[in-house]
């Protein structure tokens, strides 16, 4: 369920103009990540709430949340990294 997340939140990342500008993207590698960007979340719902439906809720939500911080911290490691690069 974290992957899901996390794969979502890299996607959507991937997807900016200003990351796209450090990392370019091919145009089938743009629709996979359009793809995954809507299906991670989607995924990961279906599989918080087969067991329990108020705790599949907040284990969606919290995965969701430390996903995307560490997508969000990983991404920054990456482009400072790449800028430092000659």
């Amino acid at each position: 369920m974290f992957v899901a997340w996390a794969c979502a939140f890299w996607a959507h990342e991937r997807l900016q103009p200003r990351t796209c500008k450090l990392f370019p993207l091919a145009q089938s590698r743009r629709k996979a990540y359009q793809v995954l960007r809507f299906c991670g979340p989607v995924l990961a719902l279906f599989l918080c709430l087969y067991r329990d439906f108020e705790k599949g809720l907040l284990y969606w939500f919290g995965l969701g949340a430390l996903a995307g911080l560490a997508v969000s911290v990983l991404m920054a490691i990456l482009k400072h990294t790449q800028s430092r690069l000659p």
